[in-house]
């Protein structure tokens, strides 16, 4: 009776909520991708595809990039799958079309109304549910669960302060985990919280982080190189990822005293959210000459900083760079994923608030590719470091590199794990057609 009452007083609650979900996703801003007619999507409608093999959910662009090695894998394993990819936000739209083209099907997942994920399931009828990280609805979990679709939570991570956070409301807890057919958790910690917060034991596997099993296009890298000298020639160049309100002025501080002893220093600034650009760009201009990257402007001898204000090109930005300074992190947001500039050898600096990527910053912590600290003074010294002494910067590269690549594995436990429970006549099928 108890999660009944829960179950109603959740659905209640949503429909508030919607309103400031439609307004968060729909309301127009400047550089915002926008929907266009298939807003329709997040209610349940749309062009239909009948019985997929797989309904895959990344909520948005990270989790793409992190889901591709793994549906690479699986189309490799099972070429004849139909595979449909949900995501909820339209910048990880356009990943899914821009890094898996037209091998898969994307559709806008629906709210966790009822009436949208009753008409989502009954108008697609996906024979399981595979879900990137930690991104749980209820009445996702109950509609599938009533329909007898299994559902599987990959690369999945639950902090401290989210379990916590889950314990204080348990009796939510036991109506979400319980739910779940198998959760691959990213590192013990996560699988002993996952249990913790009422997820069966049995059906928790440790399977390490696909984020580190990233596939980067060396031609693009290359490109990316070559487009630095052009724009920047010899000139050290740091970049801030990612950046959030409040975290830009303390950056901006960080390298106006770098350029005492470093005059040419260029700043890649590049925003979280595009409806931030002109802000940012305002801020960086009382500074000195400030570009934009969407603007194609010339870069001459005083310019200082260089807004990143296109989507989907944050890798380039990385790879043009000597030092990473992480966003995220200098305020309460969890910091972003280390790991596509440690893949590129690139050192990085971050804030003391990462408790999203724990793991991930205590082993680049530990190999001494990545410098964490609330003191700002003590980072801005790390850069300056880094900038001097090129054998320490070559010796926080290698140590980036390296711990990538002593970590990666990740897709192929994690794929095994997912497909442990094919009949035999699947793996016939599967064999016959490699």
């Amino acid at each position: 009776m108890k999660q009944r009452l829960l179950c109603v007083l959740y659905n209640i609650l949503l429909w508030p909520a919607l309103l400031f979900a439609c307004y968060r996703l729909y309301w127009p801003r400047k550089g915002k991708r926008p929907f266009g007619p298939r807003w329709v999507e997040h209610f349940g409608f749309g062009q239909s595809f009948k019985s997929p093999d797989l309904w895959y959910h990344a909520v948005s662009v990270g989790e793409v990039i992190a889901s591709v090695p793994l549906i690479h894998a699986l189309q490799t394993r099972h070429p004849k799958w139909r595979i449909l990819i949900t995501t909820t936000t339209a910048t990880g739209a356009a990943e899914v079309a821009k890094r898996l083209g037209d091998s898969v099907e994307h559709r806008y997942a629906p709210f966790d109304l009822w009436p949208c994920i009753w008409l989502f399931i009954t108008r697609y009828q996906p024979k399981q549910l595979w879900i990137m990280e930690t991104e749980l609805w209820l009445n996702w979990l109950k509609q599938c669960e009533k329909r007898h679709i299994p559902v599987k939570l990959i690369n999945a991570r639950l902090s401290t302060r989210s379990t916590k956070r889950y314990l204080r409301f348990a009796s939510f807890a036991q109506l979400l985990f319980p739910r779940l057919s198998w959760i691959g958790a990213q590192y013990q910690h996560d699988a002993d919280n996952f249990i913790t917060v009422g997820a069966p034991a049995k059906q928790v596997t440790v399977t390490g982080s696909v984020k580190y099993d990233l596939v980067i296009d060396a031609k693009r890298i290359a490109n990316a190189k070559a487009q630095r000298q052009q724009l920047f020639g010899n000139r050290p160049v740091i970049i801030a990822a990612s950046t959030h309100a409040g975290e830009d002025e303390t950056i901006l501080t960080m390298a106006k005293t770098l350029r005492q002893e470093h005059p040419s220093l260029v700043l890649i600034l590049v925003p979280r959210h595009p409806e931030r650009f002109d802000e940012v760009t305002a801020l960086a201009s009382q500074d000195g000459p400030t570009i934009r990257r969407s603007l194609s402007q010339p870069v001459n001898a005083d310019t200082i900083t260089y807004i990143g204000d296109t989507m989907g090109e944050l890798i380039d930005m990385l790879a043009m760079s000597d030092i990473t300074i992480m966003g995220g992190s200098f305020a309460t947001i969890g910091g972003h994923n280390y790991l596509e500039p440690a893949a590129l050898g690139i050192p990085c600096i971050s804030g003391p608030f990462d408790f999203n990527f724990q793991e991930i910053s205590l082993r680049l912590q530990q190999s001494g590719a990545l410098e964490l600290n609330d003191n700002i003074e003590i980072l801005t010294r790390q850069i300056n470091h880094w900038l001097k002494d090129s054998d320490a910067w070559q010796r926080a590269s290698q140590a980036a590199l390296d711990t990538v690549a002593a970590n990666q594995g990740a897709v192929s436990r994690t794929l095994a794990a997912l497909l442990a429970d094919e009949q035999p006549n699947d793996l016939t099928t599967k064999t016959n057609s490699l």
